[in-house]
């Protein structure tokens, strides 16, 4: 991420997230990795990756999710909003160009993991991120 995009990123973050945020409970999480699943199945990791290290923010009640990681997702659906033993989860839908074709991203975020740090797991296609997240 180039240095410009960063910084207007975090304008718009301080300009407009902080009276959403401000009023409901948020996730606050970090990209701990960045894999894809290959064509054979199996996992690869990319070590380089420039998303490794990044933040954004999950609007629990909503599911809106602030940041450049996943800021292009629109009309986020809670279908579970955490529990003691259940994560929170969040996916979105959206048709594709082609004939009964649909794009389906999934977040899981373990809100009752016991530690303080709380595992997430992002799925969009191929692509998989995983990181941890504080409320």
């Amino acid at each position: 991420m180039n240095k410009l995009s960063l910084f207007l990123t975090l304008i718009c973050a301080a300009l407009i997230a902080p009276g959403v945020l401000a009023t409901e409970k948020t996730y606050r999480c970090e990209v701990l990795s960045d894999a894809y699943i290959k064509s054979n199945g199996e996992l690869d990791i990319v070590k380089d990756s420039p998303r490794i290290g990044q933040e954004f923010a999950v609007v629990k009640k909503t599911g809106e999710v602030v940041g450049d990681v996943m800021d292009s997702l629109g009309k986020p659906k809670v279908i579970a909003s955490g529990s003691s033993g259940n994560a929170y989860k969040v996916i979105w839908t959206q048709k594709s160009a082609g004939k009964n074709g649909a794009f389906v991203d999934y977040l899981s975020i373990e809100g009752f993991a016991k530690d303080g740090k709380k595992p997430f797991g992002f799925f969009s296609g191929a692509l998989l991120m995983t990181g941890v997240c504080d409320q």
